[in-house]
């Protein structure tokens, strides 16, 4: 927080820091500093990237419908097949395996 009429040396009023957890959410979290000077409130809130899921914004899921696979990404970031495909990247077509255990295909 900064006095703008006093010069540039003697323009600090206060200053904060904070040392805690705040877990990724849509949430605000209402922080109070108060200090020599001044008391101040303020709002703060974490939120991963794009494309960025868990509680520590590490696990990394990008929605996609091409030949490295066929999935969307579950609220945690977890894969989620797109109907008929299995397979940890979604990449086996599931009307693959009925063929083959039908004996009408072979690869």
């Amino acid at each position: 927080m900064y006095n703008e009429s006093y010069s540039i040396s003697e323009r600090l009023i206060d200053e904060t820091s904070f040392s805690g957890v705040i877990l990724p959410s849509h949430d605000w979290n209402t922080l109070d500093h108060i200090g020599k000077s001044a008391r101040i409130t303020y709002r703060v809130r974490v939120q991963c990237a794009d494309n960025y899921y868990n509680t520590t914004c590490t696990t990394f899921c990008r929605p996609r419908n091409d030949q490295f696979g066929h999935y969307t990404c579950g609220k945690q970031g977890n894969k989620v097949c797109l109907p008929g495909w299995q397979g940890a990247n979604c990449e086996k077509g599931k009307w693959l395996e009925v063929k083959r255990a039908s004996g009408k295909s072979q690869k």
